[in-house]
């Protein structure tokens, strides 16, 4: 009986092992966002093991994240680093609209401006996932990136809108981010692997090619 509930193939071990995978992977990503720099890397690697262990029950999560971690280091720390006084500036004039949110223009205004945030929310979704399926350079990431973000303009709503979300929840609730960063790379999961398969495709045809 025991040796049934044990075995690696058993269902009832399976379900437990993507259970403690979904809270190792959420660790394992905040533990390595600490230096800040680092956020773009363990963003990546955190979203290749959520797909190839969650999505597709490849076993050793610890390693897949780490190896991608440390394989998109570089790419990562240097998008990052744009990254973040962009993000500094659109959270200052947030901070400055909300301040003339007391009449009913800077409200209007506040409102709006939440809104637009999906845009590079959004965008930003795409950046980190892209880079743990694609080799590129900071710049081609960036624009290349931005051009995934426009052309499919509903998902990156969607995935600004759940990123917004999540973060909504983890600054009132803290104790969900053991568990909130991969169930978000998960939901982000589904529509970017069906806006990657076209391109992974081309990819595997010019390999074969060669």
């Amino acid at each position: 009986m025991a040796g049934g509930i044990f075995n690696p193939e058993n269902g009832f071990y399976r379900v437990t092992e993507k259970l403690v995978d979904l809270v190792l992977l959420s660790v394992f990503w905040l533990f390595c966002c600490i230096p800040v720099v680092t956020i773009g890397p363990s963003t990546a690697a955190l979203y290749d093991a959520v797909v190839r262990c969650l999505r597709r029950d490849e076993r050793n999560s610890w390693a897949i994240f780490f190896r991608t971690f440390r394989a998109n280091l570089k790419v990562g720390i240097l998008t990052t680093l744009v990254l973040l006084p962009v993000a500094v500036l659109l959270v200052f004039l947030q901070g400055l609209l909300y301040q003339t949110a007391g009449s009913s223009a800077g409200y209007v205004l506040y409102v709006a401006y939440q809104f637009f945030l999906l845009l590079p929310l959004g965008m930003s979704c795409y950046l980190f996932p892209v880079l743990s399926r694609f080799t590129f350079r900071t710049g081609g990431l960036l624009l290349n990136c931005a051009k995934l973000a426009v052309a499919h303009l509903p998902s990156t709503i969607l995935m600004g809108l759940l990123l917004a979300l999540a973060i909504w929840c983890c600054s009132y609730v803290p104790v969900l981010a053991a568990v909130l960063p991969t169930l978000l790379a998960l939901a982000h999961s589904w529509p970017l692997e069906r806006i990657f398969r076209p391109y992974i495709q081309a990819q595997q045809a010019a390999r074969q090619e060669e």
